[in-house]
């Protein structure tokens, strides 16, 4: 059973992440990227955290919790990924700086083509059982990330510029590209129902400490760098809200295995709340300010 789970998901995760990641190239111009120079400080802080320091402490929960090998991957991949285009929703729709979580989204999404394997690499060096069961060469992973990331992004910033009108259809390619993802992901745990179950209660407590030592780091962090609230919010949705289709990918397609994919479940159905969360407390703690600001003499 869980090799027909496996080939399910191997076949509809590359189809609908090249449709998401071409819908995130409509939501792109260059500007995007040239204004990191705009913006040095932030982007760097944020970038620390998602390719960095996040997968670091992924692969320290893994070690502690004694994870297995494959769960343990699982969750490094999920914190080494970048943020997606949900970050960006909610860091709009939460008034936050959207320009800054669009660069952020883009740039950090070019760089894990390579960190990404590196990261992977590395923690199998780490786990015991693994390197001699999984191999993952760096340029290879990189040119497959880069088939299913860089090139639909290239092609979606492409189609807009020349067919501005496409702007208005890439909701609807994202909203179809994430559900058939669900549905296929439920469809294969339905499958292998029994070992589904175990590794979502392993990783449970695991996931949870990721996400809440992220929304502290992605916040805390740029405030002692001197960033303002603003900023320091949208890192913070930034860092909380990954990419899990990329990491569900890399569990699938590139590490051949279902259970590596649990973590992106697991934390993808708890990160959406907090970076809401994290949009609530910003806006209140500037109501606030803002209100107090009205009575002072």
């Amino acid at each position: 059973m869980q090799g027909v789970s496996l080939q399910i998901i191997q076949v509809l995760v590359p189809i609908t992440m090249f449709g998401l990641m071409f819908g995130m190239g409509l939501t792109l111009t260059p500007a995007d990227f040239r204004r990191v120079l705009s913006v040095p400080k932030a982007v760097i802080v944020g970038l620390f955290l998602q390719l960095l320091a996040l997968p670091a402490i992924g692969l320290g929960l893994a070690i502690s919790f004694e994870l297995s090998a494959m769960l343990a991957l699982g969750l490094v991949a999920v914190a080494a990924c970048p943020g997606g285009t949900m970050s960006n929703i909610v860091v709009h729709m939460g008034k936050g700086d959207t320009a800054l979580s669009i660069t952020l989204t883009a740039t950090a999404t070019l760089v894990t083509l390579f960190t990404l394997p590196l990261w992977i690499n590395y923690s199998m060096s780490v786990l015991d059982g693994t390197e001699a069961s999984v191999q993952m060469p760096i340029l290879s992973t990189a040119l497959q990330l880069g088939s299913f990331t860089f090139l639909p992004v290239t092609l979606g910033m492409f189609a807009r510029s020349r067919w501005p009108v496409l702007i208005s259809h890439e909701p609807k390619i994202s909203k179809i590209s994430t559900v058939a993802m669900i549905i296929a992901f439920v469809t294969a745990t339905v499958m292998d129902e029994d070992s589904a179950l175990s590794s979502a209660t392993a990783l449970f407590i695991p996931a949870t400490l990721y996400l809440l030592i992220a929304v502290v780091m992605g916040y805390g962090m740029p405030r002692a760098s001197g960033l303002d609230r603003k900023t320091s919010s949208t890192i913070a949705v930034e860092t909380t809200l990954k990419n899990i289709l990329l990491s569900m990918f890399i569990a699938t397609n590139t590490l051949n295995a279902i259970e590596a994919a649990y973590a992106s479940a697991v934390v993808g159905t708890l990160m959406v709340p907090l970076a809401i969360a994290i949009m609530t407390v910003y806006n209140f703690a500037e109501k606030r300010e803002a209100r107090l600001g009205e009575v002072a003499p």
